[in-house]
């Protein structure tokens, strides 16, 4: 094809974004496999390292860690010196990559992006179709990641971050409150709660049996603390009326197939005067704002693959989506019957959004 007024010097730079965009992909395929196999925490450990010795460290085949090393060199995730041979992983890098501890670990998030390749061939059905993927119908890997990928917010942002910026919330957890966590996956959130705040009691409510599952193996490996349950119940149906002092849905309000009638039966469940935080992934209100954000490009991405779709395989198949912005989950809360629905907390990652019963 030929236009006359074709800027072939336009074409050729997106060109290069989309050759950067597809050289992004494969690598984060590559982190993905030198994660599970154990590559950079080896790494990690070793300091400059050959890649004949990074595979007899790891029992790995030599050619194949010879090539993904040179991924990770040319990607420049490792430091690579050509006259000793040597690759080796810089320590802030490491914080990324190996430290599941730190608060700049992304592998979760890597492991999420693989998913979504997985799963193209029942997106394209469910584009041509109702839309609807069922939460279940996704693999493991996604499931997994979502948990690795958020646990690291969790773990850095919940007690120090998110919780005190709610008004009288951190008092009232110290005292002993009753607190539901609606849609809590395997269980993250929920237990560093528990942890952070042993007077109060905790339970933990998914639509999705195998998380439950998981939440509660992940408990065991916790001690079993007696603070914590973990039930299965939909995000309409969950819980004892009039029982909970603070309802928390924590990256769960986007995924539900009808987040009003959530919200209003998470109304329903608290007390007079109790408190509902929702936390949701960080994005503005108008996309025009958001043109260019890497991170509302990877929202998106998972939007358009994870959370819409499942949102419209449930019942009320509402489909908000990962990145629609504040104002709409507000007005979602004063439609519930909240008052003072407001954002308590925007940390440029996560939005935190808070009312009162």
């Amino acid at each position: 094809m030929t236009t006359p007024d074709l800027d072939l010097e336009a074409v050729q730079a997106f060109a290069g974004r989309l050759q950067q965009d597809l050289a992004g992909a494969a690598t984060t395929s590559m982190v993905v496999a030198g994660d599970r196999l154990g590559l950079y925490r080896a790494l990690a450990a070793a300091g400059p390292v050959t890649a004949d010795k990074l595979a007899a460290q790891t029992g790995l085949n030599p050619r194949l860690v010879r090539e993904w090393l040179a991924v990770q060199a040319v990607a420049s995730y490792v430091r690579y010196d050509p006259a000793a041979g040597t690759y080796e992983l810089p320590a802030e890098h490491a914080m990324v990559l190996s430290v599941p501890e730190s608060p700049a670990y992304l592998v979760g998030a890597a492991e999420i992006v693989a998913g979504q390749f997985l799963i193209l061939d029942r997106l394209e059905a469910a584009m041509r179709g109702d839309g609807g993927i069922g939460y279940g119908e996704y693999p493991h890997s996604v499931h997994h990641g979502i948990e690795r990928f958020f646990h690291t917010a969790y773990r850095h942002q919940l007690a120090q971050v998110w919780v005190p910026a709610v008004d009288g919330l951190t008092a009232l957890l110290e005292a002993g409150a009753r607190v539901a966590d609606i849609g809590c996956g395997h269980g993250a959130a929920t237990l560093l709660m528990a942890q952070a705040w042993p007077a109060s009691s905790f339970d933990g409510f998914d639509f999705h049996a195998p998380s439950v599952v998981t939440a509660r193996a992940r408990a065991v490996e916790a001690g079993n603390p007696p603070n914590v349950t973990f039930q299965v119940g939909d995000a309409t149906a969950a819980g004892t009326l009039g029982a909970y002092d603070v309802v928390f849905f924590f990256d769960a309000l986007h995924d539900l197939g009808d987040p009003l009638a959530a919200l209003v039966h998470a109304r329903s469940l608290l007390r007079p005067g109790g408190i509902l935080v929702a936390v949701e992934p960080w994005s503005v209100d108008r996309l025009e704002d958001g043109i260019g954000n890497p991170q509302l490009v990877l929202a998106y991405g998972s939007s358009v693959s994870l959370c819409t779709p499942n949102s419209l395989a449930q019942p009320g198949a509402y489909g908000l989506g990962t990145a629609g912005g504040p104002a709409h989950r507000v007005r979602l809360l004063e439609e519930a019957g909240f008052a003072d629905a407001r954002v308590a907390a925007d940390t440029g990652f996560n939005l935190v959004l808070a009312a009162t019963r």
